[in-house]
């Protein structure tokens, strides 16, 4: 994904999502390097999103004063935390290829506990490749096949459906910016 990609990602996003992906991403990070440092791989994929969903609908409870984000606006405040997980995870893909001088796919940190560290550059290439001009209703099953070949320990076939369709929305959303 080249810088021009990345920021046309990110003007698509509000300012409240991109600031709150930030501390999404510094949340991370903080609990990466303290509380969770013994924790496998595969729970930093989905806990920016988790995050991202937490610190929105609390961003929206104060700025609305009342629990609407959690019943008439929970489509809203689901869509918004996803994005706030999308961003932190570009934020975390930026600061590793561009700071620290890695190149990095948006996909890396997402296959991290899933795919080894030497094969995840290769994994996130094939995938991004291979759905490149590929019909959203068979993205799933590509990415699915796809990670069964890199993923170790092997997963479940329930477990490759789960995280190819949860990297499907975030590949779409990416393409979408």
């Amino acid at each position: 994904m080249s810088f021009v990609q990345i920021l046309n990602t990110f003007r698509a996003y509000g300012a409240d999502v991109l600031l709150l992906a930030l501390g999404v991403t510094l949340t991370v990070a903080l609990l990466k390097k303290t509380v969770m440092k013994n924790v496998s791989g595969k729970a930093f994929v989905f806990l920016p999103f988790l995050i991202g969903f937490v610190y929105y609908a609390a961003f929206r409870c104060l700025v609305t004063l009342s629990a609407d984000p959690f019943t008439a606006e929970i489509g809203r405040t689901l869509e918004r935390g996803f994005a706030c997980g999308c961003a932190a995870t570009l934020y975390h893909a930026i600061y590793e290829q561009f700071l620290r001088g890695k190149r990095v796919s948006p996909l890396c940190p997402l296959l991290e506990g899933i795919v080894p560290e030497e094969k995840r550059e290769e994994a996130a290439e094939a995938l991004c490749a291979g759905c490149e001009n590929m019909p959203e209703e068979a993205l799933p099953d590509f990415l699915r096949d796809t990670l069964e070949k890199y993923a170790e320990p092997p997963m479940s076939r329930e477990e490759l459906a789960a995280f190819a369709k949860f990297l499907a929305g975030f590949l779409k959303t990416i393409k979408k910016k």
